[in-house]
């Protein structure tokens, strides 16, 4: 646990310039200096750096010396404090607290499972036929390299004696052994191909396999994902992304694809943009990860069958929370049948390059699905309209996203975009959301409620109550407190980091605006103690969901029976948009 005090310091105490000069060109301007942006592509310098910090105005992107290192680097703030430190020649202090959950030598195994999977690859009788499925899907040696693409060989237990020095319940722990229910341990990865899932600081941090020829394994699933791990959270890792970053200095554009295959396939091809998820469908932690890498604008690749449609669907759901300005979405759909991989050998890199600048941006496609099977030619169809995607539109940050889709919603439906906005303020007020006066950089409001403040005095003062909550109440809390910005943030961090301390917590929003207000609520006593206080957090909990649920069902019914047809606009409500049982 490193003090608050000494962070501070540090950040007093260390210049940005220099930190920063290491890696961005400089020039002296008045009282600051500049340079171009390392974030995102320019040719006339907007980067400035100032005595406590740093500031993009062409992306935005700010903060101090620690969240230049964090960002530069995919450091977790305990090692960007670390690095900090050791560019000011100085010792960070310890004080008692957590011990860290995460045991460092699980990152050695998976670095030692990824050199023996490589050596496998390229041993001449071992890894002979993975050799040759690679080359006939047209991989050459470099790319197999980059990737560190390997094989996991024959056998129950090859890579468990292989690696026998980490033992077998650390190696269980990384998810390279599985345990059965009589205790034997055995090789989770056996006659696959195997692709290392890197981190964004290039470690090892679980592993895909891909199932080849016409072995034992044919009958298994042809993907198999590393589970859950300390190291490893599937939900939120993307396959390739770190290579993607290594290959554009300047990722300023991410295509998504869906397999491993294909993002090395693209990459084969001198696409080197592409990452996959890894067998879930794209989320909001993959979205935010993705523009908090400065990255502002996804592409979204899908089949175009209806699995792919679905899938498109739920990813606008699930972006529309991280649209905020400069960030854009595309989708792109491919022939039924194809895929990124088929798709590029077939038809080369020139063919589905021009695919991608097609691609349909996330504006255009969210009014094509909602308006499928509504007749907008009648009153009830475009009050539906209005009814379906309102609860979307409500969902975004303030910006020229937002303000684009209520002036097409408003001309769908034949009304000035005032009459959409005042909906709009209608829906957010009803939701419990204060309405929308902030500028943009400002959307979400700090808590204003006692039950809210509350909330967050316990989980500034124990980061790990929040891992104490059901997962279905977890998925409410969510969804209640996400346009709430300090409450929001602070439980995406925790969530993200579950070992933080109140210190660590509180370092990661220095330069923020909530960080007076932490600072604030950590100088109060904790309400509670031990498992007193993760008890009385868990109900506080369950009152402001059913107070979140309570105001969305009223707003619903208004909305319901102010509708010339109550009965199609409940069977919508119901299986469309608000999933609830009854109205």
């Amino acid at each position: 646990m490193i003090p608050q005090s000494f962070i501070n310091g540090l950040l007093e105490q260390v210049d940005p310039a220099e930190v920063i000069g290491k890696r961005v060109e400089l020039r002296q301007v008045g009282g600051r200096r500049k340079g171009l942006c390392p974030f995102h592509e320019e040719k006339t310098p907007s980067f400035h750096v100032y005595p406590d910090g740093y500031h993009c105005f062409g992306c935005g992107a700010h903060g101090t010396a620690l969240g230049f290192l964090m960002e530069m680097d995919g450091l977790s703030f305990p090692e960007a404090v670390e690095a900090l430190a050791e560019i000011a020649g100085v010792e960070v202090p310890r004080q008692r607290g957590p011990a860290r959950s995460t045991d460092p030598a699980l990152h050695d195994a998976l670095e030692a499972a990824a050199g023996r999977f490589r050596d496998w690859l390229g041993d001449d009788a071992e890894g002979a036929a993975a050799r040759a499925y690679l080359k006939k899907r047209g991989l050459a040696n470099s790319v197999i390299d980059r990737y560190g693409i390997g094989l996991a060989p024959t056998g129950w237990e090859r890579l468990k004696a292989a690696l026998k020095q980490f033992g077998e319940n650390r190696l269980v722990g990384a998810g390279l052994l599985i345990r059965n229910d009589s205790g034997r341990t055995y090789d989770r990865f056996r006659e696959r191909i195997v692709f290392p899932i890197r981190n964004a600081r290039g470690r090892v941090v679980g592993f895909g396999g891909r199932v080849f020829g016409s072995g034992s394994q044919s009958d298994q699933p042809k993907y198999l994902n590393s589970p859950d791990t300390e190291t490893f959270h599937k939900g939120r890792e993307l396959y390739g992304l770190y290579e993607a970053r290594q290959a554009n200095r300047r990722l300023e554009s991410v295509i998504v694809v869906e397999g491993y295959m294909d993002v090395v396939a693209l990459a084969q091809h001198g696409v080197s943009n592409a990452v996959a998820t890894l067998g879930t469908a794209i989320g909001q932690a993959h979205f935010d990860k993705l523009f908090g890498h400065h990255i502002g604008e996804v592409v979204c690749c899908f089949d175009g069958d209806d699995a792919g449609r679905a899938a498109a669907w739920k990813a606008v759901d699930r972006a529309f929370p991280a649209l905020s300005e400069g960030r854009r979405l595309k989708f792109v759909f491919l022939p039924e049948g194809e895929d990124p991989d088929t798709t590029v050998r077939q038809h080369g890199a020139a063919y589905f390059q021009a695919r991608i600048r097609d691609a349909v941006p996330v504006a255009d496609y969210f009014f094509q699905h909602l308006q499928t099977g509504l007749d907008l030619a009648g009153a009830n169809g475009r009050a539906l309209l209005c009814d379906l995607a309102l609860p979307h539109i409500a969902r975004l940050p303030g910006g020229s996203l937002r303000s684009l889709l209520v002036r097409d919603l408003a001309r769908l439906a034949r009304t000035a975009p005032a009459a959409i906005e005042g909906q709009l303020a209608s829906a957010d007020a009803g939701a419990g959301e204060p309405q929308r006066s902030a500028p943009p950089a400002k959307r979400r409001q700090a808590p204003t409620s006692r039950r809210e403040e509350y909330l967050l005095r316990c989980l500034v003062h124990c980061p790990q109550v929040l891992g104490s909550l059901p997962a279905e109440e977890f998925a409410k809390f969510r969804q209640a407190m996400a346009l709430t910005r300090a409450l929001d943030d602070v439980v995406k961090f925790i969530d993200e980091e579950p070992s933080a301390d109140t210190a660590t917590l509180l370092g990661r929003f220095i330069g923020d605006d909530a960080y007076e207000q932490l600072t604030g609520l950590a100088s109060q006593p904790p309400p509670l103690d031990g498992a007193s206080l993760a008890t009385e957090f868990a109900e506080a909990v369950r009152l402001y969901n059913q107070t979140h649920e309570r105001k969305v069902r009223a707003a619903l019914l208004e909305r319901v029976q102010q509708s010339e047809s109550k009965e199609d606009l409940r069977r919508l409500h119901r299986a469309r948009t608000m999933g609830l049982e009854s109205v």
